[in-house]
C-alpha cells in the first residue's frame, strides 16, 4: 500500500507497470475505491505506467471537502507524474474535466466513462 501527503490529505494509490511508460491515471466513481481498474491495469501494465488512486473520502483515503482536481495536481506532483491521459468514470469523469479545466497542458488525453458535465442538481444533491 501507498499512501502520500496531497493538497493537506493523505491520498492512498497505486503506481504500476511501466516507470517510463506514458502514464495513464485512472479515477473511480462515487462510492467505489481504486480497485475497479485492477482488471484493466493489470492488462496495460506492460506498456504504461498506471496509476490510480482512492478520491478523498473513498477507500484508504481522508477525507474533507470536495477539492478533486487539487487532490489529482498534487498527487502527480508527488508521484513525478508532469502528463497523463487521465480515465474518469461517472464523477471520475466530472474530475477529469475539472482538472483539464485547469491543468490542460499536464493532458496528454481525456477518456471519460458514463460522465457529464454536471450530474443532478444542488436540490437533488441536498
Amino acid at each position: 500500500m501507498k499512501f502520500v501527503k496531497a493538497n493537506g490529505l493523505v491520498i492512498h494509490y497505486r503506481d504500476q507497470g511501466r516507470r517510463d511508460g506514458p502514464a495513464l491515471v485512472f479515477i473511480n466513481s462515487l462510492g467505489t475505491d481504486f480497485r475497479i481498474w485492477n482488471e484493466v491495469a493489470e492488462i496495460l501494465a506492460p506498456d504504461f505506467r498506471i496509476i490510480t488512486y482512492d478520491k478523498r473520502g473513498h477507500g484508504l483515503s481522508e477525507s474533507g471537502p470536495a477539492d478533486y482536481a487539487r487532490d489529482l495536481a498534487a498527487l502527480l506532483d508527488q508521484v513525478g507524474v508532469g502528463r497523463a491521459t487521465i480515465v474518469g468514470l461517472s464523477i471520475g469523469g466530472m474530475i477529469a474535466q475539472e482538472f483539464y479545466r485547469h491543468h490542460p497542458d499536464r493532458v496528454a488525453a481525456l477518456v471519460l466513462c458514463d460522465t457529464a458535465a454536471k450530474i443532478g442538481t444542488d436540490e437533488v444533491w441536498d
